[in-house]
């Protein structure tokens, strides 16, 4: 059992008498070090708790001059909810008592039936039960702060894994989440969904030429001039693979989506890039495959995907640097 010490307890009664029994059994043969401390109505109890040096627990008659039957119960809950009560009571109906405690009393007593012992026990035990109380509060803030902190971090975590870590922009993991929700969400409304797949000419070369760092700076270009570009909300620009980039366009049919291609391949030249080794330009150029296809459940998907990449591959065919566009041709 815990040590009670320097307790300092609030006594509200109206009752002379009852209050000197208290303060016997309190100081007998069984006492504890507690200051006990006597108002005689529930107005002069509430001052004396908003007042220094802090109650710790109040010993409260429900039968008092300015209070009646709940009402003093009630107020100090309402005004003081985090202090521990034990109610005193001469008639006390077990089915009130019972009320009480569901509501936040620490326990009911009922005059003349309880001894020192039970009084000292049942101030201890509320104050342990208060203390247990508080540091549960405290523990549960924490949990809280923890479990947001965590929410954070996630939230973060999942941002992180989202983001291609060398252009900043989505992966080729988002992409495939952000597409797929497109193709339901075009096949749903029946409008037309678009891609356009880009493929920087003779990267392999311009490493070569001009070293990895030199390269990297490169792609991070490419990727802010496409996104330049494709800049609806709901575009999704990311990065599908070394040098090659994907545009997810919703509710894009395919010349809106051939727009958009020499929009991009127009942007890419328009940063003037030297690429020395390039067959093509003497700049860093593009070369761009675009589909489109209104989405249906006799379509699947990877269709719409591997007729881009068709696309992409007619492209660099015919000379590179140039949008070439495919038509799924349906049977």
């Amino acid at each position: 059992m815990v040590q009670i010490s320097d307790v300092r307890i609030l006594m509200i009664e109206d009752d002379e008498q009852d209050v000197e029994i208290i303060r016997e059994l309190l100081e007998g043969r069984h006492s504890f070090p507690a200051a006990l401390e006597h108002r005689s109505s529930l107005a002069e109890g509430i001052t004396r708790l908003h007042h220094d040096p802090a109650i710790d627990l109040v010993l409260l008659d429900l039968s008092l001059t300015d209070a009646s039957n709940l009402e003093a119960f009630q107020h100090i809950q309402l005004v003081f909810p985090e202090m521990p009560l034990i109610i005193l009571s001469g008639n006390l109906d077990p089915s009130r008592a019972l009320y009480l405690l569901q509501k936040g009393a620490q326990d009911c007593l009922f005059k003349g039936h309880f001894d020192a012992t039970i009084l000292r026990c049942s101030i201890q035990f509320a104050l342990e039960r208060q203390n247990l109380w508080l540091e549960l509060r405290e523990k549960n803030k924490i949990l809280e702060k923890l479990s947001n902190e965590l929410k954070v971090a996630n939230h973060k975590l999942e941002k992180i894994s989202a983001i291609d870590s060398l252009t900043h922009i989505n992966n080729r993991r988002r992409f495939d989440s952000i597409f797929l929700a497109e193709w339901i969400r075009m096949m749903r409304e029946r409008q037309p969904l678009s891609l356009i797949l880009c493929d920087v000419d003779h990267f392999k070369a311009y490493n070569d030429t001009y070293g990895h760092p030199a390269g990297d700076k490169c792609l991070q270009q490419v990727a802010r001039a496409i996104s330049t570009v494709a800049k609806r909300s709901a575009d999704c620009v990311a990065r599908y693979g070394g040098e090659e980039f994907v545009v997810v366009l919703p509710n894009t049919d395919q010349s809106g989506a051939v727009h958009v291609a020499e929009a991009i391949r127009t942007e890419i030249e328009a940063l003037s890039i030297p690429h020395c080794s390039s067959a093509v330009s003497q700049y860093v150029s593009l070369s761009l495959g675009v589909a489109s296809i209104i989405p249906s459940k006799a379509i699947a998907p990877s269709q719409l995907i591997e007729l881009t990449d068709q696309a992409l591959y007619m492209a660099k065919k015919r000379g590179r640097n140039r949008t070439h566009t495919m038509e799924l041709i349906q049977t």
